[in-house]
């Protein structure tokens, strides 16, 4: 078996144009290293809650109690994914019942979140979850686009700016 010095002689000592290959390769990683940390800051969930429409003529009592409470870490917070059904809750309203006192609020039905999603600004302005409107575990279809050009600009940047250049080296060597 061949020694691998032996092998690779023929592509002589590390020289001036193997650190420069070396350097150039190094620095073209750093784009990636963007690419894969921005998604920490572009698809944070902030904290939310389905949203009640301002148009829909609740009470404030019943516009505080439209969101159904969930126990969490032993305190008790709005769920995320459901509401009471807002046609239930705005006759109540309109008939002067009091959440709580006249109504079970355990009783009531209870809907999914059909007009979109409230969401806290304590943390995150904006994320591509907050953009989508959505909470449903699966990015939506703009912020995949996003994901992705965002990805191929990175590449193509790596390759006009760094593999070209040296393909051109080589040519010129040759």
């Amino acid at each position: 078996m061949r020694d691998y010095d032996e092998v690779t002689a023929f592509l002589g000592d590390w020289g001036p144009f193997q650190r420069l290959i070396f350097f150039l390769l190094s620095a073209s990683i750093i784009p990636n290293g963007f690419n894969g940390m921005s998604i920490v800051f572009l698809a944070g969930t902030p904290e939310h809650r389905c949203l009640v429409p301002d148009t829909v003529n609740l009470s404030s009592a019943w516009r505080n109690h439209s969101i159904p409470l969930e126990t969490k870490d032993g305190r008790q917070v709005p769920q995320k994914c459901r509401r009471y059904r807002l046609a239930t809750i705005a006759n109540f309203s309109a008939l002067g019942l009091e959440p709580g006192q006249d109504v079970d609020l355990e009783q009531l039905e209870q809907e999914s979140c059909l007009d979109g999603w409230e969401y806290s600004k304590d943390i995150f302005l904006s994320t591509i979850v907050t953009e989508g409107g959505r909470d449903t575990g699966e990015l939506p279809r703009a912020a995949k686009v996003q994901i992705l050009l965002t990805y191929f600009c990175c590449q193509c940047h790596r390759v006009f700016f760094f593999f070209f250049p040296m393909d051109l080296d080589v040519i010129e060597l040759s």
